[in-house]
């Protein structure tokens, strides 16, 4: 395959976005000057070999080459903590980071990727300035780059799943108070807290959440787990953080579970709750259903930033 760079002449308008799970790579291309702005969805399921090869005959299919593609790693293909701002010039912080999580990481220092975002000062007034670090191994983020190349697309930014939900949460409701995003996939649940666009935690909980939980007959002493986790999170984010209350909680689409788990939260939450609906974001009606939203919820929200980009 030939190997296209970012200055391709684009063959269509808008922008891709392209989320990696264990699943395979879902795929979302919008053209936000239309009045439809969402051209195209779909979950592309094939073996890691057979990837490349199957996105690139989409994007032939599609007529996608050239343009501009912004993709999302898989939560398995980095790591993310929370750590003390280093004492060195901007310029230095990333490599500052590294060296500080040196022994938390899966790889060596040679081949560790590190970048760092910002976590509002006023989050952690007690033990200063802190960052999150987001870690991971050079060679997947060249394995992901050469695939999106290769395919044809004008890759543009790799970027994680919690910047994403952030751009995502931003579009769909005012946060200028506190907000909660819940995203739960393959049994686990990730809890991100906002406020005016900054992301101030972010942490997996440890209760799990599936289907097959709901249905059993232990779903009542798993829930009242969640419930204490996120109240715990709430009440950090408020007291801890001064910060004041969550008033919002916005959940990721879940097939089969979406509807009871919101409900049950709403009677139990102080913090209204309501789903991150892709058809609102689009304004597709009903055409993306539940499970349509969950495979390509971080593609939307790359393309979304693309968009804005």
């Amino acid at each position: 395959m030939s190997l296209f760079g970012r200055n391709k002449k684009a063959s269509q308008p808008g922008q891709v976005g392209l989320s990696f799970s264990e699943e395979g790579l879902a795929l979302v291309w919008v053209d936000p000057a239309s009045d439809r702005p969402l051209k195209h969805w779909e979950m592309l399921i094939d073996s890691p070999s057979q990837l490349a090869q199957r996105l690139a005959e989409r994007v032939e299919a599609l007529a996608l080459s050239g343009v501009p593609c912004y993709a999302v790693l898989a939560p398995e293909d980095y790591s993310l903590q929370l750590v003390e701002a280093p004492d060195v010039p901007a310029s230095d912080i990333a490599s500052a980071v590294k060296f500080q999580i040196r022994d938390s990481l899966a790889m060596s220092l040679a081949d560790a990727e590190v970048q760092v975002f910002d976590v509002p000062e006023e989050a952690y007034r007690q033990q200063g300035r802190m960052l999150y670090a987001a870690a991971t191994h050079r060679a997947r983020i060249a394995e992901v780059r050469d695939l999106i190349l290769n395919a044809g697309l004008a890759l543009q930014t790799i970027d994680i799943r919690e910047s994403v939900m952030r751009d995502l949460a931003g579009q769909m409701t005012e946060d200028s108070g506190g907000l909660a995003c819940l995203d739960v996939r393959g049994g686990e649940a990730r809890l991100l807290l906002m406020k005016a666009g900054e992301i101030y935690l972010s942490r997996q909980l440890n209760t799990e959440i599936d289907q097959s939980q709901m249905a059993g007959e232990a779903w009542a002493s798993t829930f009242q787990r969640l419930l204490v986790e996120l109240q715990r999170s709430f009440d950090y984010f408020e007291n801890q953080m001064g910060q004041g209350q969550i008033l919002r909680l916005l959940l990721a689409p879940v097939p089969g579970i979406t509807n009871q788990l919101i409900e049950q939260l709403n009677i139990n939450l102080v913090a209204e709750g309501s789903v991150m609906d892709l058809n609102v974001l689009w304004n597709t009606g009903s055409i993306l259903s539940a499970r349509d939203q969950y495979d390509c919820l971080f593609a939307s929200g790359a393309a979304l930033a693309g968009a804005a980009a």
